[in-house]
């Protein structure tokens, strides 16, 4: 390979500080030596209707630099991949799976790569959008891929026509297959199906378990997919993706950051202002409380190891973390940070329609509203009025005279109450405890298919005991944005 002359070089990096493309947090100062480790040139625009767009951040994963007046770029790399961080304002272009084409992927053979990206702008204003958060479809076998294309997708489609949102993207929250790569080709059928442009979050059942390294792990993922983290835009707000599994190799996996995304999250970040929402999508949850809950888990594998490094970073910004993961649904906040846990959409791998916590198996349902961010559990098959589930006196056997109810989207700011004969009597009392349909489907005579499965103590249980045991009785909840969802026990 012909390599870039030190004259060159240099006169590349004039061209970046006279705006050719704007810098990174930090410009790379490549050495002779880094560049028979073979670095290229790469230099292009970002345009639309033919007009170059200014100030677009696009990344090769290592360094962020941004176009300038003109949409044009140039730098030198080694990475495999370039990707644009999509601006607010433009509609997503797909790939033939049906997931976002964020990315060119390098020749290497070429040692100047001349990239386009043509965006085209949005019917209308992206201000206020929305966003279906799936997690876990984990699918398997055959026989489970129809019934993602069927019932998931097909009610994801339904979604979709509901909200009549040209500006609605959707995110697989990882583990998106069941070490089966095969079905990749099936999920994105299904995902095709929805009419919903999706991006996607590598998670640990997407990677190669026999591969010899991390890096070459994920191969599986990025043949179909594309680069593990990246960001866009739409409205006001700012999404990140992060890869946040690390293949330690012998079929083991740690919740782990790696420097070189840590760093570049802080470039990627650098032109984001501190008052815009930021939404971060994870496979692994930064933190969950299943383990603290559920002695003999392992933590590092259903949280992250460096945790704090990434709080860290976020710090000052009103972020959202989405998860998915642990195939429970849990919603946890820290400061200015919201840590949403999201339910599988496979419930528990498949074995039954909900998941070892009791939530259903389902998807979450978001909106950006001028930067404002709001979201519902959507249950597969149910309207999103369906919000807990009540159990009579007795079905609990560890709280056996009191009433249950698991409302699994709950959060802090949410209201719960009771009502006998029309008058309120009181707030049920939360404890940390087993759903009792999960005890039920998943205890001693649990299905075969995946033995392994046991209920799971979480924190959204409430139980109650009633006044008058002859009264009428009636649970009405209210979520943190005034929604009311009710159901009577006659």
């Amino acid at each position: 390979m012909t390599l870039f002359s030190r004259r060159k070089f240099l006169k590349t990096t004039s061209l970046v500080a006279a705006g050719i493309c704007a810098p990174p947090l930090y410009y790379p100062a490549f050495s002779q030596k880094e560049n028979n480790l073979g670095h290229i040139q790469v230099n292009g625009h970002i345009r639309s209707m033919g007009k170059g767009i200014p100030g677009v951040s696009i990344s090769d994963g290592k360094y962020v630099y941004r176009t300038d007046i003109k949409g044009r770029f140039e730098f030198l790399t080694d990475r495999p991949f370039v990707f644009i961080s999509y601006p607010s304002g433009y509609q997503f272009d797909l790939l033939e799976n049906g997931s976002v084409n964020f990315f060119r992927k390098l020749d290497f053979a070429q040692k100047t790569n001349r990239l386009l990206f043509d965006l085209q702008a949005s019917k209308n204003s992206d201000i206020i959008h929305h966003f279906l958060i799936i997690a876990d479809p984990q699918v398997q076998t055959g026989e489970e891929a129809d019934m993602f294309v069927e019932e998931s997708c097909g009610d994801l489609k339904r979604m979709n026509m509901d909200l009549k949102d040209s500006n609605i993207f959707g995110i697989g929250c990882g583990d998106l297959v069941f070490d089966n790569f095969d079905l990749f080709e099936k999920y994105n059928e299904g995902i095709k199906s929805t009419g919903i442009p999706f991006f996607q979050v590598l998670g640990n059942h997407d990677i190669d378990l026999t591969a010899r390294s991390n890096e070459a792990s994920q191969k599986p993922f990025i043949d179909q997919f594309g680069p593990t983290y990246y960001s866009f835009n739409r409205g006001k707000t700012h999404y990140v993706v992060l890869n946040d599994v690390y293949f330690l190799g012998s079929r083991q996996y740690y919740g782990y950051l790696d420097e070189v995304q840590l760093s570049w999250l802080e470039q990627d970040l650098a032109d984001i202002p501190k008052e815009n929402p930021l939404v971060i999508f994870l496979h692994i949850p930064a933190f969950s409380h299943v383990v603290e809950y559920n002695p003999g888990r392992d933590i590092n594998k259903e949280s992250l190891v460096n945790r704090e490094a990434l709080y860290k970073i976020l710090m000052g910004y009103q972020a959202h973390l989405i998860s998915g993961h642990v195939h429970w649904n849990e919603n946890r906040v820290i400061e200015s940070i919201f840590e949403h846990n999201t339910g599988a959409i496979s419930g528990a791998w498949w074995s039954g329609d909900i998941c070892y916590d009791g939530t259903p198996k389902g998807y979450g349902v978001y909106q950006s509203n001028n930067g404002d961010i709001s979201w519902q559990y959507k249950n597969i098959g149910k309207d999103l009025g369906f919000q807990f589930r009540t159990y009579p006196k007795g079905a609990h056997p560890e709280f056996p005279d009191l009433y249950c109810i698991n409302i699994w989207n709950w959060d802090p700011e949410w209201k719960v109450s009771w009502y006998e004969n029309g008058i309120k009597k009181g707030e049920p009392r939360r404890e940390i405890a087993t759903d009792p349909m999960a005890m039920e489907i998943y205890g001693p005579n649990k299905p075969k298919k995946q033995s392994w499965i046991s209920p799971q103590k979480n924190d959204h249980m409430f139980f109650f005991e009633p006044i008058d045991p002859e009264a009428k009785i009636k649970i009405k909840v209210i979520d943190r944005f005034g929604n009311i969802y009710s159901d009577t026990i006659v």
